[in-house]
């Protein structure tokens, strides 16, 4: 609850400190005094949106505070623990900020600096405020279901939009794939073809060269098989290489018994013969070896024309087709898949879009029931209010599509005389029946907070006489259960309040200021006396006020 309200140079206010009790707080004033402007700090003080011309004229920077009473049970006490901003035990809740005349902004939260965003997140859980204007958002049909999705559990909501979510994501990766797919056919039939190609030949890693080698071999067999046969001519012939060196390492012998300095050089020459004799066996054999084959230099030569041939196609090295095939075999793959990856999805959408209908459906009943205890409620003040034999109704209808919020179209009808058939709200409503009504659903909802503040800002503009009674003291048992602040013009209204605080403006010479008193019991009646017969007090006027002080509540 707000226990005390601090501000400092803000609009048309010097300085003012206000302290506010539990129940029913009525604030009071002439028209024009800045009885809205402690709506206005509180809104910023829970992140509203500020302005330099909030700063008051002649000051550098307005500074706003205020002291927060947590109930136990509140979710606000979480909040502040997960974010760091929790103050000590049985302390109070401390908000601040300054608005500077540059337009610039900054806050805290029990001392430490918060953001904006903070402060917004952190109000949710203390103060909820109907302004003077809420009654025609309820004319917008997205304000109509969101307002009445306020008495359904969240989870169901929540399970409509993650199962949304879910759907829209499945659906958006089926349209790519199905898109991806459509633009991969022509790519599809050239791999297929290209890959069909190179299966045929089938090359393998390493394949290319030794092809070569053997086909070079293949295709000088007679000049190697005569070479071959021309050396062992010359080497095993009578007069050959081996015969000659024979003969002259004999001579070569016979001169060494008369000089041994020959010896070296016999040796050399018979390791010399020697390797001459193993060098004519093994070309020998390499003769016996070589067998032309016609057929199989025919199959090279067929072999390495395609992977000529196919190189040239893909402009590359034969020795790189085989890498070249895997490529195009995984991109194939990978784009055949599209296929199975399109059915994957196509069964994912439906399983989604299916898993949304179901929760949509669910919402949709969970709507359908808090609807008709609606009806009903709303129904019953209408007539309290003033409009004797009306009706209250909220349509919910299936929509074309499901979506975020579900799958209906929310709509608020009424009749406001006996015997008419309902009608959307904002077609037939008047002003004071659309405030009424608007009144009777904001006080309904109230009734759901789990907040401890509740703020209302002349939201009883349009109603008078026993109407307004009617309103003071709905909005006076309201304040048995929350810390309730009414901006009100009604003496009806601020009668029926547990507390009552007056504005005024002051003005000196070229300075205006607003002020805020708490009023004490006579203090009231002078105030209320003023609501009802204007600045001039009569013994009647102070006569019906001091009637409506002594009999509040029902």
């Amino acid at each position: 609850m707000l226990r005390l309200i601090h501000i400092r140079d803000f609009a048309i206010v010097d300085e003012l400190e206000l302290e506010l009790d539990d129940g029913l707080n009525a604030l009071t004033g002439e028209t024009g005094a800045g009885k809205s402007i402690l709506v206005d700090v509180v809104g910023l003080l829970l992140g509203d949106r500020a302005d330099a011309s909030m700063v008051r004229e002649g000051a550098e920077q307005a500074e706003l505070g205020a002291e927060c009473e947590l109930p136990d049970n509140s979710p606000a006490h979480a909040w502040l623990a997960e974010a760091g901003l929790a103050g000590e035990d049985g302390d109070p809740l401390l908000l601040r900020r300054v608005l500077t005349r540059q337009g610039k902004s900054r806050a805290w939260i029990n001392g430490r600096p918060a953001t904006v965003t903070q402060l917004r997140e952190l109000g949710q859980w203390l103060v909820d405020i109907h302004g003077q204007h809420a009654h025609q958002q309820l004319l917008g049909r997205d304000t109509q279901r969101a307002w009445l999705d306020g008495f359904v559990e969240a989870p169901l909501r929540h399970a409509v939009t993650t199962a949304f979510q879910q759907w829209r994501e499945a659906r958006s990766a089926l349209e790519k794939a199905r898109a991806e797919l459509a633009e991969a056919g022509d790519r599809l039939d050239l791999l297929r073809f290209q890959t069909g190609e190179l299966a045929e030949l089938a090359p393998e890693p390493d394949e290319y060269p030794e092809l070569s080698t053997e086909q070079s071999r293949l295709a000088h067999g007679t000049e190697v098989l005569q070479a071959l046969q021309a050396a062992d001519d010359t080497i095993g012939e009578d007069n050959g290489l081996d015969a000659l060196l024979g003969q002259m390492l004999h001579r070569l012998q016979e001169a060494a018994r008369h000089d041994n300095r020959l010896q070296p050089g016999i040796e050399l020459l018979e390791s010399a013969r020697i390797q001459i004799d193993e060098a004519g066996d093994t070309l020998r054999r390499l003769a016996e070896d070589i067998d032309p084959d016609p057929q199989r230099l025919a199959e090279l030569d067929t072999r390495l024309g395609e992977y000529l041939r196919l190189a040239r196609k893909h402009r590359m090295e034969p020795e790189e087709l085989p890498g070249l095939q895997r490529r195009l075999m995984d991109e194939l793959e990978r784009l055949e898949s599209g296929d199975r990856t399109v059915e994957e999805l196509e069964t994912r959408a439906a399983q989604t879009r299916s898993a949304l209908e179901d929760a949509a459906a669910e919402l949709t009943r969970a709507r359908e029931q808090a609807a008709r205890r609606i009806e009903t409620a709303v129904t019953e003040t209408m007539q309290e209010l003033g409009m004797a034999g009306g009706r209250f109704e909220i349509a919910v209808e299936p929509d074309d599509e499901p979506r975020a919020h579900g799958a209906d179209r929310v709509e608020f009808r009424v009749a406001a005389n006996p015997g008419q058939t309902p009608q959307p709200l904002a077609r037939v409503a008047s002003g004071g029946e659309l405030s009424r009504i608007g009144l009777a659903l904001q006080v309904l909802a109230s009734q759901q907070q789990t907040v401890p503040t509740l703020i209302f800002d002349e939201v009883d503009s349009g109603i008078s006489g026993a109407v307004a009674e009617v309103v003071g003291r709905k909005l006076r048992r309201l304040g048995e259960r929350h810390q309730v602040l009414c901006v009100t013009h009604l003496a009806q209204v601020a009668a029926q309040a547990h507390h009552q605080l007056e504005v005024a403006k002051t003005t000196a010479e070229d300075h205006t200021c607003t002020g805020i008193r708490r009023l004490d019991h006579e203090d009231r009646v002078d105030a209320l006396a003023r609501l009802i017969g204007g600045s001039a007090l009569t013994e009647s006027s102070r006569a019906h006020a001091r009637e409506l002080l002594e009999t509040p509540g029902d």
